[in-house]
């Protein structure tokens, strides 16, 4: 899980940063349990074999502040429960 970023705890920030070109099974580019906050950052071509391919939210928030989830697959965000906001 988290092919470029597991969030196992605490919380993340992450500011003018990409997440790219990543593999795992639930979020290729980002798995996140906590609180997830990206800013002006970009989430590409990262891939995942089950779901997530760009972020994938078990647990707590995920807020994108004019950031890109883009061209990843199967999807590019997907959560438990599903919700946004990507």
């Amino acid at each position: 899980m988290g092919g470029g970023i597991a969030n196992l705890g605490g919380s993340l920030t992450i500011t003018s940063s990409a997440v790219r070109g990543s593999h795992a099974s639930y979020g290729g580019g980002i798995y996140t349990d906590t609180a997830l906050t990206m800013t002006a950052g970009s989430v590409t071509g990262n891939t995942a074999s089950v779901n997530g391919g760009g972020i994938y939210r078990n647990a707590g928030s995920v807020t994108l502040l004019a950031s890109i989830v883009a061209g990843n697959a199967p999807n590019n965000c997907a959560t438990t429960p599903l919700t946004a906001p990507c």
